[in-house]
């Protein structure tokens, strides 16, 4: 049983793409070599870190994983550009030629170089609020692994890679450009747990009733055991026989209506006939 669970997980688990879209880069114009590896922009993607999707319009695109093995940062403006004024423009400055955060560890620099300790990403693709170094009670850090360190009023808050980006800015606020950061709002509601978590809590549950059955059954058929200890654990068994296959379905169907409006009639209208069935007290 347990290996029949392990291959089903391993079937949809190579199903699943190597990395998500947000860490994501369209490598379909990349050289392709018979060993399934894909060199694109002096980078070279083995076949476990990029996955072929097709799209709308039935054309099939393939998507490198660059951030598997390397630090990724996002980059709110293009390579060369930086905020004028809140708008991404082409700038001549050596902040941005190369683009160079100061690492940090935690709140003290490093020796590491940003442009060659981070692979730069471009359009995150979420509403951002725009964090200020230059604004009084702000402050930021770029760690080394690519987290944002953010401090704003005193309150600590540290923000995944794939959260926010970093760029230059230049306004009439300031003589010099300084660092900011557009961190992305929070997402709506709990993320919840991932799809093949709730696959393996199905398969689980429906794995475990053979077992519950085998249990309630050795204490109905052997009189020695049909105590009061024995009643209430086959009393429990059978709860649990007559739940896990409906947990499992639920939570095979997780994220979309797995019952038709009959079944939610049937579910309904057999339990109402029951109880209309049983006699009148007198």
């Amino acid at each position: 049983m347990f290996m029949v669970f392990l291959f089903v997980i391993g079937l949809y688990s190579a199903g699943c793409n190597p990395c998500t879209k947000e860490e994501s880069l369209n490598i379909t114009s990349g050289v392709k070599f018979e060993n399934g590896s894909i060199i694109y922009d002096g980078i070279l993607y083995i076949k476990t870190s990029w996955y072929e999707e097709e799209m709308a319009n039935g054309e099939a695109v393939i998507f490198g994983c660059p951030c598997i093995g390397r630090v990724c940062l996002w980059k709110c403006c293009g390579v060369g550009m930086m905020y004028f004024n809140r708008t991404c423009r082409d700038a001549d400055a050596s902040e941005v030629n190369p683009f160079s955060p100061t690492v940090y560890k935690d709140r003290q620099p490093t020796n590491s170089t940003g442009h060659e300790h981070f692979f730069y990403m471009y359009e995150l693709s979420c509403d951002k609020y725009l964090v200020d170094s230059n604004t009084p009670g702000e402050e930021i850090y770029i760690q080394e692994n690519g987290t944002l360190y953010e401090i704003a009023l005193n309150r600590p808050q540290w923000h995944p890679s794939s959260r926010f980006c970093l760029d230059m800015m230049l306004d009439e606020s300031a003589p010099d450009s300084r660092l900011v950061a557009g961190v992305c709002y929070p997402e709506d509601g709990p993320t919840g747990d991932s799809p093949i978590l709730f696959i393996a809590y199905g398969i689980g549950l429906i794995l475990s009733v053979p077992f519950l059955l085998a249990t309630f059954l050795v204490y109905a058929f052997i009189p020695e055991l049909r105590n009061l200890h024995g009643m209430c654990l086959m009393a429990y068994c059978g709860g649990l026989i007559v739940a896990y296959p409906f947990l499992a379905y639920l939570k095979l169907h997780t994220g979309r209506v797995g019952v038709e409006m009959a079944g939610c009639y049937t579910l309904v209208k057999v339990p109402k006939d029951i109880n209309d069935c049983k006699p009148l007290p007198e």
